[in-house]
């Protein structure tokens, strides 16, 4: 079973991904095409301003999920890395939990624009606002599947020291 989910993982994690790479690709695409738009024909093209923006939206909350998949994401912990290992293991759960209850209130509290949204259209594509406003709870959702998984990888050495490998590639 457990291979299975682990499969499953890899697979969602490389959608998402691939997903990621779309949305950004989208999102140049639509500002390039602004652009030239705007300063060589003299007109500005709302639908490549609006394609970009929620682009951009759910560019942002897909790929924090992936940083927290990839451990990107800037965190402090000089202070835990000194703890023993039981200690360790509480301030991760901590941290993890104050990250979940907000990823929750971010999910919870979208569900009146997404309420809202299916009544609304967006002004230039007039496509549905719902569609924009679902990436919240989505988001969250992939966000928080990721800290779980986090949170169980992490549990032997919860605060490692920080790696050189990513410098060395750099070089």
């Amino acid at each position: 079973m457990l291979p299975l989910i682990e499969r499953a993982l890899l697979m969602l994690r490389r959608l998402v991904s691939a997903v990621v790479v779309l949305l950004f690709s989208v999102m140049m695409a639509a500002v390039l095409i602004q652009i030239a738009g705007r300063y060589i024909f003299n007109y500005s093209i709302a639908q490549a301003s609006e394609i970009a923006t929620f682009c951009q939206i759910w560019l942002v909350l897909l790929g924090a999920g992936v940083a927290m998949a990839r451990g990107q994401h800037v965190a402090i912990d000089m202070v835990p890395a000194r703890f023993s290992l039981p200690w360790a293991r509480a301030a991760l759960i901590f941290i993890a939990l104050v990250s979940a209850a907000f990823l929750a209130v971010l999910a919870w509290g979208s569900q009146p624009l997404l309420r809202m949204g299916a009544f609304q259209t967006s002004p230039s594509l007039q496509m549905p606002m719902a569609w924009m406003y679902l990436c919240l709870p989505v988001g969250a959702a992939y966000i928080a599947l990721e800290l779980l998984l986090s949170v169980i990888l992490r549990w032997d050495d919860p605060f490692p020291p920080p790696s050189l490998d990513h410098e060395e590639e750099a070089i």
